[in-house]
């Protein structure tokens, strides 16, 4: 073939080829911490929930209103008197010694009504309207909370999986390191410097490696899901992340206190206590009496035909003013009112309780996140310190001038002070996140990693 034919040719591939893998890159973008949030913020089902619960206080709150707007009600009947009922009169009315016997009304009665009905005043109906905004907020606060949950989930899978890579990470290098003792200790036992079984104790750790690599991708793979699902992102769906975090970050904490009430779930049962001190004055109100006016207009017609009961109508109209006074209810509304009373005072004594939980998991946070900063700065000098001693052993063992089992001593070391610090890293991410969250300020937190 000649050269212009295959430069031709490799052009053609290359316009195929170039767009497919650019649009493969595209699919396979990786999220970073922030665009998997913000993909649990808008995607997530638990969201869908909430923003309907608040759609529904808003309704609700417009269905109180109506209740003190123009009600206007249409009525028609027709009624066919099969047997009229009979009155009897006494017969001196008619100059008859027996009473008579007289039926009143036509077979046929056609009635049509219209009418309006306003209240004037109706106290309850009045705190009804007023709860419609401790419920609004109420409601967003839910939201704002579940946002909080969203956040917090989605930061602490994304965060276990990127310490499983770094756990992945190190035993590929203790792979890597492992199989060059076994070649070393292979080459000194076909030159008849070491034994056998060195050989055999050097492959015995090389496959204990190879099975917590396999096992490490399991729990990557489980951790994956739990991502996709922290996120609201279906299963089947291909999820690649962002390898790199900065947990330097995590280290930099601030002595700061804690302002309770600014917190969701402070502020979440303040509203439920305003609200439930609306329900109080509300069965109050139960007491008082309501006012309300009413228009009629209608008309009537009769006959003992049914022609006539359709088509010959009577007109009338009235105005009128009610007012209902509550006398007695069998103790029905005193009960309700001292539910209420009963619901107001236990709310008032678990926001006291929970004022103090609160404050309490803050101090817990903060404790323990001081400590895992501790912990994790001598973890990581002690793994480097392990690491310089593995590193010495193995070069000696190399030179014959060190012996399998200071190496394999050596080894344990470095591999117990690898897990110290993975664990102590997993506590400083995780306390860091619960940090946070006991202070409110998680959001503000995540967008600064």
């Amino acid at each position: 073939m000649n050269q212009p034919l295959q430069n031709e040719m490799k052009q053609i591939l290359l316009f195929f080829i170039v767009p497919f893998f650019g649009l493969s890159a595209f699919s396979q973008e990786a999220f970073s911490l922030q665009d998997a949030i913000n993909y649990s913020l808008k995607n997530h089902g638990s969201n869908v929930i909430y923003n309907n619960q608040l759609e529904n206080v808003r309704l609700q709150s417009k269905e109180a209103l109506s209740a003190y707007l123009p009600q206007v009600n249409g009525n028609v009947t027709l009624d066919d008197n099969l047997k009229r009922q009979t009155t009897v009169l006494p017969g001196a009315m008619f100059s008859q010694e027996k009473d008579v016997e007289v039926q009143f009304g036509n077979k046929y009665n056609t009635n049509a009504v219209i009418q309006l009905d306003q209240t004037i005043y109706d106290q309850a109906l009045l705190y009804g309207i007023k709860a419609g905004l401790p419920s609004k907020k109420i409601a967003e606060l839910n939201l704002a909370k579940n946002n909080e949950n969203l956040i917090y989930n989605t930061a602490a899978a994304y965060t276990q999986i990127l310490i499983l890579k770094e756990q992945q990470k190190l035993l590929s290098a203790n792979e890597r390191q492992y199989q060059d003792l076994y070649n070393i200790t292979k080459f000194r036992l076909d030159k008849g410097v070491a034994r056998k079984v060195d050989v055999d104790r050097v492959t015995v750790q090389l496959n204990n490696i190879k099975a917590q690599i396999n096992q490490i991708q399991t729990d990557i793979d489980v951790a994956n899901n739990s991502l996709k699902n922290a996120m609201g992102l279906p299963l089947n769906k291909s999820l690649q992340i962002e390898d790199s975090l900065d947990y330097n970050k995590y280290l930099q904490v601030a002595n700061d206190k804690i302002n309770v009430h600014q917190l969701v779930e402070y502020q979440l049962q303040s509203q439920n206590i305003a609200l439930q001190e609306i329900d109080v004055k509300r069965k109050q109100a139960a007491y008082l009496p309501t006012v309300s006016a009413y228009a009629r207009y209608g008309g009537q017609a009769f006959g003992n035909e049914l022609g006539k009961a359709t088509t010959d109508w009577v007109n009338y109209s009235a105005v009128g003013l009610k007012v209902s006074i509550p006398l007695f209810s069998g103790k029905r509304r005193e009960s309700q009112l001292n539910q209420s009373r009963l619901e107001l005072e236990n709310q008032k004594q678990n926001l006291e309780l929970n004022t103090a939980q609160l404050q309490l998991q803050f101090q817990n946070a903060g404790r323990q996140l001081q400590e895992n900063i501790t912990t994790i700065g001598t973890n990581k000098a002690n793994m480097d310190l392990a690491k310089t001693v593995y590193e010495t052993s193995q070069f000696e063992y190399s030179k014959g001038v060190s012996t399998m089992a200071d190496l394999l001593n050596a080894d344990f070391s470095y591999k117990q002070a690898q897990t110290n610090y993975m664990t102590s890293l997993l506590n400083l991410v995780s306390n860091r996140l619960e940090y946070e969250r006991a202070k409110g300020t998680i959001t503000n937190f995540i967008n600064q990693l």
